[in-house]
Formats: C-alpha cells, structure tokens, sequence
C-alpha cells in the first residue's frame, strides 16, 4: 500500500494507491503453484523416514542391499494431484535407475519406490538430482486451481551422498544369505508317488551367480535325498533373480518311509552363491514325515526300452524292420 499526503494551505488530503501482489485483472488472488518444500528418504537400515538429504542417525549403517527398498518421498507446499507414473531419477552407479510413483495424490507428500537389484551398487553414495522428478507421461497438479507443480528439488538435491551407499549383494545374517526352501505337498495325502512332481522353492534375500565356469543354469541341480538315493532336483525358472524353482519326478525307483530330506546344494561339480563372498544358509529339510515318497505306487511308468537287431552285422539296412519294445512298471491299455 502506497500513501500520498497533499498538503493545501492549512488542510491536509490522502491519495491512497493499493497494490496488492497476487491480485488478478478483476481483483481475484492467484494462486500459487505448489513448489517442493522437503526431501525425505527411509534409513538403509531402520524403519522410519530421515528428511532432507537423508542423513542417518549417529552410528547407523549406510547401505541398501539387493532386494530392500528406496523410499524417496517429495514434500510440496500444497496439496497435489496426479495422474499416470510420474517418477525420481536415481544416480546409482553408473546405472540410471527410478523410484516409480506409489502414492500421495491429494495430499502434499508423494511417495517414491525403487527395489534395489543387481547392477544397481553405488561405492560413492547415491544421487537425486535437481531436476530428478519427472513426469513421465504423467501430471502433478496443484489440487486447489489445478496450476501444474514446480518439480524442480532445488537446495533438496545431492550428489554422492557416502551415507548412502547401495551394495551388489544381500544383506547377511551371521555371515549368511537368508534362504527358505518351500516345497509342494504331495497331490493326494503325505506321499508322492511314481510321476508326482516334487517343486522346491528357493527364496532368499539375494540373487545367485554360479561360482564354476558355466554362465547358464541348465546344470543348476538340488540335491534331494530320498531313501538310499540322492536325487536331483534340476533348475526350472527364476535364474537371477530371489526365487528359483527346482523339479524332480518321482520315478517307480524311488522309496522314501521317512520323509524326504534336503541337506546341500551343488550345480555342475560347483556352488551357487549370492552376488557376494558370503556362503548359502538355510534350514535344512530332514526326514519330512510329510512328504515321504513311494514309486510302485501311481500310474504305470517306462522300466525299459529295447530296440531289434540288425539282420546282419550291426547296420540296419534299406528294407529291414527296427522294433522297439517298451516296458512299464505295470500293466497298460492302448488306445
């Protein structure tokens, strides 16, 4: 507000000009749009959230692991909504990666996630740069007048942040990878039979690298004990990532009374580890009472194949007939 006093012989008169900031043509306010006011990050290593740069508290580890979660969440100076995946850009490494959107919309915090995996470590700590939020498609609106927010982090932003370090490995527990082994019950009561499939499941906290010379997991293999024989159970899917999947079909060889029972793992003459020097720990499985195995029961299964002679010498010849003879465990229809 701006005052001019006129002085006219012994009578004062007051000129008073307004200006008001944020006034529109016809006097209406104007409104804002919402700027980033906070930049807050979960702690590597305790739950809970560390606002601004994201500083953990005296003492605390420093490092996310593979599997465990970036939590970055944008505080804005007013309520915001959004519409498709807007996203933070994450320097990690030499690898660009992105927290995607989770949620938020309505209020002034958005919520940021990214799942660490390998590739992913960071020896110098990570960055979010200024302009790290994107809209990707996607829109942050301001939620009173609909003004599209300012994304810029501003002040919010760092780089090489050495108290936020992302490792290319799992995180250990006693000097061991956390590992569950989950198998498949039997198809009917506590007892697979001859064709049953027994499924193992192996989840862990870290992905898994061969340690012998082969880079494919076609002889990736769990080593199953059932009965007197050592059975193994080959790789069936999940290869590089925390969830593998082993098969082994039950054939009319197999007898197990007491259970089944898992105590190692081998691949190819080798072992499978994390992404780290650290070993494999897991509950060993021994004699599961509930998964006991009996191969003369089931469906008939092939016992043997046996093919004919050559007529002469040991070289089929133009005209001769090969036959083969296939034998199953019990008796069979033809259709």
């Amino acid at each position: 507000m701006v005052m001019t006093i006129r002085r006219v012989g012994t009578r004062s008169f007051g000129v008073v000009a307004v200006a008001l900031a944020g006034l529109g043509a016809f006097g209406d306010v104007e409104a804002q749009a919402p700027t980033v006011s906070g930049l807050v990050l979960n702690s590597p290593v305790t739950p809970g959230t560390i606002v601004s740069q994201g500083k953990p508290s005296p003492g605390g580890l420093t490092r996310y692991f593979i599997t465990e979660i970036i939590r970055v969440k944008v505080v804005f100076s007013a309520s915001v909504d959004v519409t498709g995946a807007p996203r933070v850009k994450l320097g990690l490494g030499t690898c660009t990666c992105y927290a995607d959107y989770v949620s938020g919309t309505g209020t002034d915090t958005l919520t940021f996630e990214h799942e660490v995996v390998y590739g992913d470590g960071d020896s110098d700590g990570m960055s979010i740069a200024a302009d790290a939020l994107e809209l990707n498609g996607g829109t942050i609106n301001a939620t009173s007048g609909g003004e599209a927010a300012s994304l810029g982090l501003g002040s919010h932003a760092f780089t090489n942040d050495a108290n936020r370090l992302v490792r290319d490995q799992a995180r250990v527990q006693n000097n061991h990878a956390l590992v569950t082994l989950t198998l498949n019950s039997p198809p009917v009561g506590d007892t697979y039979v001859r064709g049953d499939t027994i499924r193992i499941t192996w989840t862990s906290n870290a992905q898994y690298r061969r340690t012998n010379a082969a880079s494919t997991p076609s002889q990736v293999v769990v080593a199953l004990q059932i009965g007197i024989h050592q059975r193994s159970a080959v790789y069936f899917s999940g290869w590089n990532s925390p969830n593998m999947v082993f098969v082994y079909e039950v054939t009319s060889n197999d007898m197990d009374a007491d259970g089944i029972s898992i105590t190692g793992q081998a691949l190819g003459g080798g072992h499978f580890n994390p992404y780290t020097s650290r070993s494999v720990g897991y509950q060993a499985v021994v004699n599961d009472g509930t998964r006991k195995v009996d191969g003369s029961q089931g469906p008939p299964g092939v016992s043997g194949l046996a093919l004919s002679d050559p007529v002469v010498g040991d070289t089929y010849e133009l005209g001769d007939t090969i036959k083969a003879t296939v034998t199953f465990s019990g008796a069979v229809d033809v259709t």
